[in-house]
């Protein structure tokens, strides 16, 4: 794929100096020297900071009047590889990243040997998580966990509830018994998956449906018999993980070759193995049939699953009833069409009408809620489709619902949000009924169900219908998760807070946003600042 030549809609960040000399040569004339290093132009996507897709997508243009020798890159220690360049110096690639901490380098040489290099630091995995009623942090490692607990949720290796004050963990706790080196987690509901610095996958909360993907043995009783697991256990046959996503009864794990994983609830094909049939231990994704790349990137909702590979292909399987496949048609009971798939089918994202002339555009990115999906292409453009009774695709809340401008209910194949022209987004996120867009000046703007408590204390449900600025105190977000209804966000660190600042907003139940003063106070959507403990 390749840049292109028209006007970019991409905003092009220059990284090069341009200098000149002159020089004598053997002769004793003068020759002006080619001193000029090239002029190297990458787009806002090769940005320092968190990423949830095990790969860059970095595109750009390489400029030199002397004409460019060469254009390469180097991911941590490994040996300096070539990226292609056309007759114009564009270049288009993915690059593979590994699980954590990932510097790479871009190095551009022209015919004089004068080089300009870009770096940049890139973060794959998640250091905070939020479940149904439960949140967490690492920090140098080591997990902290607070907010409901009635399946072990949060890893103290026992059930508790708010009103056992002296253990509930109504504002953050060190959770000692988990492994001291982790370097992702990923909560959903009621339970809870953490990714070690090695690749060693680990689980714990509710199992009732095998989603924690350590076999039919050894469980516990929380609420109900044998429904939950109490200790933090890893999962065996899975080694060299990148990605674990946390669905609301599956979940699903990306290894370092590109395999995909999933255990859990199955009655909708949500494993992808072609069965209907629950599994306790991971089973692969069955991708075999199909012409897909490197996969780079796993989303599990509620009864549906997507991955993003390498060549920005989108692919899902499960459930269909809420045109969760992008096929164009709901699929509901009342519908006579195949609301199941077993295995992966190929989504077309981009529609060849939105894209204008010249322009080549791909998926670089996925989010999903509860039964709706949103994909970020490299142009900028956040497409939704699926569920949209709450707005949460887009336009069908408090001033377009019931409106001829309104969207369905059910957005059956993948559409363009407007509101998204002229931004440069950083990142998607979407569960439960909401979606949020991260740019990258650090803003965050929700759309789709939004509750916010009033004077006389009652909460007030507003669907918004288009990204919105509500969360006005937040300006230097670099990284975020949503719970089904709470949420938790981190800010780029700063001289006065070396680890960045976190904050939490939502429905606070239980201690799920880790305030003492906000246990119980339901919606609570001014970003309350939270501390881990030393």
């Amino acid at each position: 794929m390749h840049l292109s030549r028209l006007g970019q809609a991409l905003a092009l960040s220059i990284t090069a100096l341009l200098l000149s000399a002159c020089g004598d040569n053997d002769n004793g004339d003068i020759e002006i020297s080619d001193v000029t290093p090239p002029l190297l132009i990458t787009d806002h996507h090769f940005e320092d900071g968190y990423s949830s897709v095990a790969a860059v997508f970095i595109a750009g243009q390489v400029k030199d009047t002397g004409g460019i020798q060469s254009l390469t890159y180097q991911l941590n220690d490994e040996p300096e590889k070539s990226l292609t360049l056309d007759q114009e110096g564009f270049f288009s690639e993915s690059i593979l990243l590994a699980l954590g901490t990932n510097q790479l380098t871009l190095t551009a040489t022209d015919r004089s040997d004068n080089t300009t290099q870009s770096t940049k630091t890139i973060y794959v995995g998640d250091k905070v998580a939020a479940g149904g009623s439960h949140t967490g942090a690492i920090k140098d490692g080591q997990l902290y966990g607070w907010g409901r607990n009635n399946y072990g949720q949060t890893g103290l290796n026992m059930t508790t509830k708010l009103t056992d004050v002296s253990v509930h963990p109504a504002t953050p706790a060190l959770m000692s018994r988990a492994p001291n080196n982790l370097a992702s987690i990923s909560f959903n509901q009621n339970h809870s998956l953490a990714i070690d610095q090695k690749g060693q996958v680990y689980s714990w909360g509710e199992d009732k449906y095998g989603q924690l993907g350590r076999g039919d043995t050894g469980r516990h009783d929380c609420v109900r018999s044998d429904d939950c697991r109490l200790d933090i256990g890893a999962i065996a046959d899975i080694n060299n993980a990148v990605m674990t996503a946390a669905g609301y009864k599956h979940n699903l794990v990306l290894t370092k070759d590109g395999s995909v994983w999933a255990f859990g609830a199955n009655g909708q094909g949500q494993l992808g193995n072609g069965l209907t049939t629950e599994s306790s231990t991971p089973v692969q994704v069955d991708f075999s049939t199909l012409d897909a790349g490197h996969i780079v990137q796993v989303v599990a909702s509620a009864n549906s699953s997507y991955a993003l590979d390498d060549k920005g292909q989108v692919w899902g399987w499960g459930s269909d009833a809420y045109a969760n496949l992008g096929k164009g048609q709901e699929c509901t009971s009342n519908h006579n069409c195949l609301n199941v798939h077993t295995k992966p089918i190929r989504i077309p994202v981009i529609q060849a009408d939105d894209v204008a002339e010249g322009h080549t555009e791909v998926v670089i990115q996925l989010a999903a809620g509860r039964d709706h999906v949103l994909a970020l292409t490299n142009n900028n453009s956040v497409y939704g489709w699926g569920l949209n009774a709450s707005s949460q695709v887009g336009y069908n809340g408090e001033n377009f619902s019931d409106t001829e401008q309104a969207w369905d209910r059910i957005v059956t194949t993948p559409t363009k949000l407007p509101w998204f022209v002229d931004k440069e987004v950083r990142r998607i996120y979407a569960n439960g009924n909401a979606s949020y867009a991260l740019l990258n000046n650090g803003k965050v703007y929700p759309w789709g169900m939004f509750g916010e408590t009033n004077s006389a204390g009652k909460t007030i449900y507003n669907d918004l219908d288009e990204p919105t600025d509500k969360l006005t105190s937040l300006t230097a977000v670099d990284n975020m998760a949503m719970g089904a209804m709470h949420l938790i966000a981190h800010e780029k660190p700063d001289t006065q807070n070396p680890d960045g600042n976190l904050f939490t907003w939502g429905w606070s139940f239980e201690g799920s946003l880790g305030s003492a003063d906000a246990a119980h106070i339901w919606m609570y959507n001014t970003p309350i600042p939270i501390s881990l403990p030393n």
